[in-house]
């Protein structure tokens, strides 16, 4: 059976072939907003070690979609996968400014780190001045996320139908992170529900669109290879929330960067809690309620809910969901390019999205 060492090693190597162009840009961007002012080039630098710490998966599968697609100029194409980097980046400040998160790979998110500026500006309101700020930050990676795009040097054609590929599924996104804001008041729900949030708010945007992105800077139009992507990219995607979402509880802090039990502090229906809600004990499904929402539970709290999922069979009923979308993926490979050695990236790629720990 094929492992994710391949899959591993290929991101590996990605983030190494990007580490250093993130830091250039920075340092130009810096330049550039110290022209305006002090503190938006602080904001900006602020920003930087954050988005060095991110996994960079989509930032790969922009390039392997390219590859997959006859693309040849892997120079270029690195330089225009930084795109979907910095967005995510800023969309995650966005997300945690919604989610009240107060740590972001490790580090205080940007709202709480603006908001230590703000103090030490002796700031009335310095949650507020935090918030601001950090909304202020994603709107400019946004930004310099197209522009990164569009100074990319591809042609004309291609940049368009990249960009229209973007643009479409980011709106997707949103109204993916709609529906999971809405969630929290949600108490009746279903696994097709739970399903059909992640669909929008990350499988889509995480596996499929980097991919067709990456194609659309090759000149891909072939329709049986664009819609086998697709196959692999939705199942990629899903299999990577699925791991996501159990991190989020059986994870180490230290390792997935962020505090575990945070979907339970949130009150989020994920497809863990809603096994138990169904086929938990009456005392199990009463515990899960009373933590579900309840931001003072403590570690403690949170390891027995880990408990419960274990014993009711939640955890084993998720993970192997994630693990039959990692079969589906792998169905649609031979689809997708019949290069060998890009199949074989591909496989690994979607069985270590089940393997990692962070």
């Amino acid at each position: 059976m094929e492992n994710g060492e391949l899959g591993k090693s290929f991101l590996k190597s990605y983030i190494q072939k990007t580490d250093g162009k993130i830091v250039s840009y920075f340092e130009k961007k810096i330049a550039e907003a110290n022209q305006v002012g002090e503190i938006p080039a602080q904001n900006i630098a602020a920003y930087v070690e954050t988005v060095r710490r991110g996994k960079r998966i989509r930032g790969s599968l922009i390039t392997l979609g390219y590859k997959l697609a006859g693309g040849t100029e892997e120079e270029k194409i690195i330089d225009a996968s930084i795109a979907i980097e910095l967005f995510h980046a800023g969309v995650l400040v966005h997300d945690d400014i919604m989610d009240r998160d107060h740590i972001r790979r490790g580090l205080p998110t940007m709202h709480k780190q603006y908001e230590k500026s703000g103090e030490e500006l002796e700031i009335k309101d310095a949650a507020h001045y935090g918030v601001s700020q950090a909304i202020n930050l994603a709107d400019a990676a946004y930004y310099m996320s197209w522009q990164t795009l569009l100074e990319s040097g591809f042609s004309y054609e291609d940049i368009v139908n990249a960009g229209k590929i973007y643009a479409d599924y980011v709106l997707r996104v949103v109204h993916g992170q709609v529906l999971d804001v809405a969630n929290l008041a949600v108490r009746q729900t279903t696994e097709e529900k739970i399903l059909n949030v992640l669909k929008y708010k990350a499988a889509e945007y995480t596996g499929v669109m980097p991919l067709l992105f990456g194609a659309a800077l090759a000149g891909l139009n072939d329709k049986k290879v664009t819609d086998a992507v697709i196959r692999y990219g939705l199942a990629f995607g899903w299999a990577f929330q699925i791991q996501d979402d159990i991190l989020g509880v059986f994870g180490e802090e230290e390792e997935f960067g962020k505090p575990i039990g945070n979907d339970v502090r949130e009150g989020k229906n994920t497809l863990l809690t809603l096994y138990v809600q169904q086929h938990g004990t009456k005392e199990q499904r009463e515990f899960l309620d009373h933590c579900m929402g309840n931001e003072k539970i403590s570690r403690e709290d949170v390891l027995k809910v880990r408990e419960i999922m274990k014993d009711c069979g939640s955890y084993d009923h998720v993970f192997n969901l994630g693990w039959q979308y990692v079969e589906e993926g792998k169905s649609a490979v031979a689809e997708v390019t019949d290069n060998e050695e890009i199949q074989k990236i591909l496989r690994s790629l979607i069985v270590y999205m089940m393997e990692r720990v962070k």
